[in-house]
């Protein structure tokens, strides 16, 4: 079944490549960029346990669940790809998700998809691209107008600038948009991530390496997709006495933003 695009409140199904001309706003529950490094130092076999990750993670019958179990039974989802730069690609435009054959072929596509490049890395570039994609999308006459529940999802190897991370940082709370974090190494990683990548109402989910990033993504989407009235999202307390630590699958909220 071909994914659908947010062209109308109807059912009209289009190929993930098309576009609607006259796109007239969707309800949805929840708008989620992911927004994934592909860098230099993430190797095609660390690319591929990323793409496994999420793919296997939007197979999750929890995560099917609360994605469907909103007011409007529907996520719209986008992938943004970022290494020294951002790359356009057919994942760009946000995809309606709205039954368990739209989110399983949409990881069956996440699966699958060719590296787009690599090059050093810039977090800001890719964090900055979902937020323009994703304000164009919510903005007056876009296939999202009117969607508040809005969340980024940042998952990479590396640190970057703090200055520009922490600017796209704040432009992201200045338009209502959270971010979250899956920094995928040690301490400083993660540590990074906590002060200049995610926003002060994001968290950050650890993975120790990209054999651990499988378990850390769905955990993520298990919270993010909880928003959509699906589940209840944990409080980090709770996550704690779960035993989820830093180290590995550690959910840590941002107290302060840190300004570089």
């Amino acid at each position: 079944m071909k994914i659908k695009k947010i062209i109308a409140l109807t059912a009209l199904s289009a190929s993930m490549m098309g576009f609607g001309s006259s796109a007239q706003a969707a309800p949805v529950d929840l708008a989620l960029s992911l927004v994934i490094d592909v860098s230099g130092s993430v190797s095609t076999a660390e690319y591929n346990l990323q793409m496994d990750g999420y793919a296997n993670a939007f197979r999750n019958a929890t995560i099917q669940s609360n994605m469907l179990g909103g007011a409007f039974g529907t996520t719209a989802v986008n992938v943004v790809f970022f290494s020294s730069n951002y790359f356009t690609t057919a994942l760009d435009g946000f995809m309606l998700l709205n039954s368990v054959a739209d989110i399983n072929s949409f990881a069956d596509t996440l699966d699958n998809f060719t590296r787009p490049g690599g090059g050093g890395t810039s977090i800001y570039n890719g964090t900055n691209r979902a937020i323009e994609l994703m304000l164009a999308a919510i903005g007056t006459g876009g296939d999202l107008e009117g969607t508040s529940n809005l969340v980024i999802d940042v998952s990479g190897d590396g640190t970057s600038s703090t200055t520009a991370d922490t600017a796209a940082n704040v432009r992201a709370t200045d338009n209502g948009i959270t971010i979250n974090g899956l920094p995928i190494g040690g301490t400083s990683i993660t540590d990074y991530y906590t002060n200049y990548v995610i926003t002060s109402d994001g968290f950050v989910q650890a993975a120790a390496d990209f054999d651990d990033f499988s378990a850390a993504v769905t955990r993520k989407l298990e919270i993010e997709t909880s928003s959509t009235g699906g589940g209840t999202v944990p409080e980090p307390g709770v996550l704690a006495l779960l035993g989820i630590g830093l180290a590995g699958l550690g959910v840590l909220r941002r107290r302060k933003m840190t300004q570089a």
